[in-house]
């Protein structure tokens, strides 16, 4: 590949480090999964049947007719009924929940080290620690006793697996590595249409990439001239792949639940699934039911967290927050394990790695300066032989580029990087059209711009892509939790993620049409290797419980430090720490349990953990305490400020709990336990609408082992704190809450005028539309924005306006309603609810789930509001006031006084 000189100053451009967007939640339209008491003999669908007694018209997708795991079934209404209140009034009902699709595996692909060619798998050499992931946790300690997870049966939920690569057994059924399994869906399944089962989860191209490399990461192993040299962690153990992805799209909850239950009644020892979908409440979602009901029959469940570890605390992925299912967070590889050599002409080399074929989209360079494609185009006169050299900077989106690179119709792109922070990742791409991507670091970015530089005008730099060993490099951000993984814990504080593994730069199978082998990073790849120790510990002491194998592998793990600071990790970040194999299945004693939740205090209830000598000599034990990172879902969010408001950033706060134990030492017999008290009290936090989140470690050591308790908690009541952000600067520069700019002059009345798009969607002149903007700052069940008469008699918590001023205005030409708790109310604007919400509110008239890290607010920009039955109407023009009610977290809701509230200015509007 060639460089021109006086092209150096041309392809060097700025791209955005690449970040996992949040993942957005949709619904199927009236779908839902119902759960049903069970009835003996009957099959779910045929009671549902019976009990509706002709209602409504619907189909079923899937039914669930195991009463020890999940009885009920999946439908979508074609006529009648569309609330999930009216289902739950359905004698025999238990719980309704409407159907998400979920997105495809989120991953990122850091490197495909070997270009696809005809099927086949390359021989890799050099002297790249491709299993350090394996020493990272102690699991090629057990490898060198022969302990492989022998005789565990692992099901894995995802995509498909190639397994016709050799290094996952290059066949399928009894007696071959994957075993077991069955494809739910085929190709054509995209998330909303039928889907049509088969018997061979089976995928050959590159859209299983992701279930081969999860396979990979488990079993694998390369044949001695073949591949990399690579071992997975649990390479002994049967694996069963359960397909529930097409090609293309994404899946339904209720095709992963059939999953889910088909693995359990196939006889697996353990699922591990890679997959999901942003929920938040455990309370929202059917996995919770599901899981708990597996994991009491014997099977155990593992599953990523998620990859949305920008989003802050809170933002955790269903299945993985059911609380019965082990969460794992993403911890970075050490190394970057394929790095290649290539020759330059003027005596030197560049280390670069291979990257997966890049995406071309129809995406526009946005704000990027694209002056320097029309140059690029007519100084390149051989685009298969001349590679394009882009910055990975932080001024444009990576996509951004992919018009321009196509038109100059190279075969080849290198990314290098000006900025020493940026990790060498790309998404997991769809095969829309393709190049050849080389990665560099910041030290060999730094060498190609400066070997470029000094060339005469004219001459050529040459490159000579032709080795076929590796290294590897070590990585800067190596053991440390990444920055996607998500953060817990759950709304319900739940402890969340339970621990951590390697997931970040992970070497493995990948379909051979795709190239053999992948480098993918994301908590994708953090499960399989947890599931991977698991059967190990399974494998030697199968004696054991589900809880009391998760019990060893939280209390065996490492603590880690934030990355390049001298602070223990916050444990909504990595739970127990990074997961130690050898360490678990050595272990002398059990702790439980294994986890402590001290739930929203500032001085929690007395914690009760008993420690039991498992070994065959006496143990003395010192338990001790250690503070971890303390963490705030608002940043720089203080009341009065005029700093900007900024959603969760990653900052460490050195604000511990303290811990008063009942004892610090203790001695064991053999086969003994005793009992430990623990009286924690939280740090004082004077601000507690920043939703701030305190953790730790309790520390047991004895002379030859140490364990660890993570807990977390809140440090105040959310029940007694404020819940609507008030005189609070933010980055529009407007106190919370607020209407819109009053157009009126300042002082003369305080009455906002305002227009609204007509139903008609005709548009007044000099539109004024009303804003009513707030901010939640502690986790609610429901919010509700209604609209009332100006003179109300409802004394809220709050005022938003000075109420000994009176007003001689014309309402709103529309009946009065009942309203809600007795407020009497001309509509709702909008509500947002979940879960139990209290009885009344019309499920119709909800928009979306209320997050306790969102933003929110609306614009009425529609004259359409609701009434409490969810039927809808037309806002006349006249005066109103908004009136903010928002449920104290805990509270069933069908008190007046459960509710913090707000009564906004007189909202004067003209409707067209």
């Amino acid at each position: 590949m060639r460089f021109k000189a006086t092209l150096s100053d041309v392809l060097l451009f700025g791209l955005l480090d690449p970040v996992v967007s949040a993942q957005n939640v949709t619904y199927i339209p009236n779908t839902y999964i119902v759960e049903l008491e069970h009835a003996p003999s009957t099959k779910a669908a045929s009671l549902f049947s019976q009990r509706l007694g002709g209602r409504m018209k619907y189909h079923v997708r899937k039914e669930f007719n195991n009463a020890e795991l999940f009885y009920g079934l999946s439908l979508t209404v074609t006529d009648g009924i569309t609330q999930r209140s009216d289902l739950l009034d359905i004698t025999g009902v238990k719980n309704v929940w409407p159907v998400r699709l979920v997105p495809r595996p989120e991953a990122f692909v850091a490197a495909v080290p070997n270009p696809p060619s005809n099927n086949t798998i390359p021989h890799i050499r050099g002297n790249s620690d491709v299993n350090r992931p394996l020493k990272m946790a102690g699991v090629d300690k057990l490898h060198e006793r022969g302990i492989k997870g022998k005789g565990v049966k692992i099901g894995i939920i995802d995509t498909g697996v190639d397994y016709l690569h050799p290094s996952l057994g290059g066949g399928f059924g009894p007696g071959y590595k994957i075993s077991f399994g069955y494809a739910l869906v085929g190709d054509d399944y995209t998330g909303t249409n039928t889907p049509v089962p088969d018997d061979d989860p089976l995928v050959t191209y590159a859209v299983g990439g992701h279930g081969t490399h999860v396979a990979g990461i488990i079993g694998m192993i390369d044949a001695q001239n073949q591949g990399f040299g690579l071992v997975g962690v649990a390479p002994e153990a049967t694996i069963g792949m359960y397909r529930v992805f097409g090609c293309s799209e994404n899946s339904g909850d209720d095709v992963i639940m059939a999953a889910m239950q088909q693995a359990a009644e196939d006889g697996v020892d353990l699922i591990t699934i890679s997959l999901g979908s942003l929920s938040y409440w455990e309370q929202a979602s059917p996995y919770v039911s599901l899981a708990e009901s597996i994991v009491e029959s014997g099977v155990a469940i593992i599953a990523a967290l998620g990859n949305d570890g920008d989003l802050g605390p809170y933002a955790v992925s269903a299945p993985g927050l059911a609380p019965e299912v082990l969460a794992v967070g993403s911890v970075e590889n050490e190394v970057y394990p394929t790095v290649y050599k290539a020759q330059n002409n003027i005596g030197g080399s560049l280390e670069y790695i291979r990257g997966l074929d890049f995406p071309v989209t129809d995406l526009q360079a946005g704000g990027c300066d694209t002056r320097v494609w029309t140059a690029a185009q007519n100084a390149i006169t051989d685009g298969a032989n001349t590679a394009v050299l882009i910055y990975l900077t932080k001024l444009c989106s990576l996509s951004a580029y992919s018009p321009e690179l196509s038109a100059l119709n190279v075969t080849t792109v290198i990314y290098s990087t000006d900025d020493p922070d940026i990790p060498v990742l790309l998404p997991e791409p769809d095969t829309v059209g393709q190049f050849t991507v080389l990665f560099l670091s910041y030290n060999q970015s730094q060498q190609i711009v400066s070997d470029i530089e000094i060339l005469a005008t004219g001459k050529e730099y040459t490159l000579l892509f032709n080795s076929s060993t590796i290294q590897d490099s070590l990585n800067s951000a190596g053991h440390a939790i990444d920055y996607f993984s998500s953060i817990g814990p759950t709304v319900e504080m739940t402890l969340k993620p339970q621990l951590s593994s390697p997931g970040g730069n992970i070497l493995s199978t990948y379909p051979r049409s795709a190239g053999g082998y992948a480098v993918l990073s994301g908590t994708s790849m953090a499960a399989p290797f947890t599931a991977g120790v698991y059967a190990l510990v399974k494998s030697q002491r199968p004696d054991l419980s589900v809880a009391e194998i998760i019990s060893l592998l939280q209390s065996t793990a490492v603590p880690m430090k934030a990355l390049d600071m001298d602070i223990i990790s916050s444990v909504t970040q990595q739970g127990s720490g990074l997961i130690n194999a050898y360490a678990a299945v050595a272990a002398d004693s059990q702790i439980s349990p294994s986890q402590l939740s001290l739930l929203d205090s500032p001085k929690p209830t007395k914690q009760t953990i008993t420690i039991k000598n498992t070994s065959k000599k006496l143990k003395n034990h010192s338990i001790s305490h250690s503070g971890a990172s303390y963490i705030r879902t608002f940043n720089n969010f203080t009341a009065g400020s005029d700093q900007a408001f900024f959603k969760f950033t990653n900052v460490h706060e050195a604000r511990y709990a303290t811990a008063k134990f009942s004892k610090s030492k203790l001695s064991l017999q053999p086969r003994k336990s005793a009992k430990i008290e623990v009286q924690f009290t939280a740090p004082d936090e004077p601000q507690p609408y920043s939703e701030p989140i305190y953790s730790g470690h309790i520390k047991i050591a004895t002379d030859s082992s140490s364990y660890v308790v993570p807990y977390l908690g809140v440090p105040y009541s959310r029940s007694d704190t404020e819940y609507i952000a008030r005189n609070t600067t933010a980055w529009v520069g407007n106190d919370r809450p607020y209407v819109g700019s009053d157009s009126t002059s300042p002082g003369v009345v305080n009455i906002g005028n305002y227009s609204i798009l007509g139903s008609d969607g005709s548009v007044p002149p000099d539109i004024n539309v009303p804003i009513v903007n707030f901010i939640i700052v502690q986790p609610s069940n429901l919010i509700r924005l209604e609209i009332v008469p100006v003179n109300t008699t409802f004394v809220p918590t709050y005022y938003g306006f000075d109420p000994s001023v009176k007003f001689d205005v014309a309402d709103v030409d529309l009946p009065l309603q009942e309203g809600f708790l007795g407020v009497p109310n001309y509509g709702i604007m909008a509500q947002w609810g979940i879960g139990h919400i209290p009885p009344g509110i019309s499920v119709a008239s909800l928009l979306g789930w209320p997050y306790p890290n969102t933003v929110t607010g609306f614009i009425l920009l529609y004259p359409f509001l609701t009434h409490e039955n969810g039927t809808g109407f037309d806002l006349t023009s006249g005066a109103f006031r908004p009136l903010l009610r928002v449920l104290r977290y805990g509270a069933n809701g069908t008190s007046a006084d459960e509710y913090e509230s707000w009564l906004g200015p007189i909202m004067n509007v003209k409707t067209s």
